[in-house]
């Protein structure tokens, strides 16, 4: 499901350009991706008699992942290189070592991938659930995206713009990257106010 979702990612169709070998890299990248989340992140699911969203976040400290849990995805990371290339692998990890250099020093909670299947909008329900557990926790929400009009939806449920279009890779597409501030917890439970900078 989350393959199918990001197969119109721009950056992912730069790197992996030939729709067989994008596919597989893509199942292969959400399968390492998946390993990793369940263990050290979360993974929000939303079921309608099958899955038709997902959502991967980290809480604070849990991402970026260190070379040690990379380590445990080598298969996967095996399969990727054989199905895409080098090239198009060298063109994903020069994207995320220039995000690295952007994304906030500040505990947070990171919002990693958030997918679903066309039609069901499923999103908010699933952003949601992230931001309860933030709120919780009393922390701030980060992501990134590389689809312009995202940025409008994100804006409308509390984030705000940090970086307004990253290019981080030469002529490649644009990534901007989202921040919110926690929400207090009211005495019903309800998060309602923002909490004091």
């Amino acid at each position: 499901m989350l393959a199918f979702a990001f197969d119109d990612s721009p950056l992912l169709r730069l790197a992996f350009p030939g729709d067989k070998a994008r596919a597989t890299v893509l199942r292969e990248m959400f399968a390492s991706i998946l390993k990793d989340a369940v263990r050290y992140g979360r993974v929000e699911v939303a079921y309608n008699k099958k899955i038709v969203g997902m959502l991967i976040w980290y809480p604070p400290g849990r991402y970026p992942v260190p070379v040690g849990r990379m380590l445990r995805v080598i298969p996967e990371y095996a399969r990727m290189f054989f199905a895409g290339g080098p090239v198009g692998l060298f063109k994903l990890l020069r994207a995320q070592m220039v995000l690295n250099r952007y994304r906030p020093k500040q505990p947070h909670c990171h919002g990693y991938f958030l997918g679903g299947r066309q039609g069901d909008h499923i999103g908010n329900v699933l952003i949601r659930r992230l931001f309860d557990d933030a709120d919780a926790l009393g922390m701030p929400v980060y992501l990134e995206t590389q689809a312009p009009r995202t940025t409008k939806l994100y804006a409308r449920i509390g984030f705000k713009m940090l970086e307004d279009g990253i290019e981080t890779i030469p002529g490649g597409p644009l990534t901007w990257t989202m921040w919110r501030e926690p929400r207090l917890r009211s005495a019903n439970g309800s998060g309602d106010g923002l909490k004091p900078a």
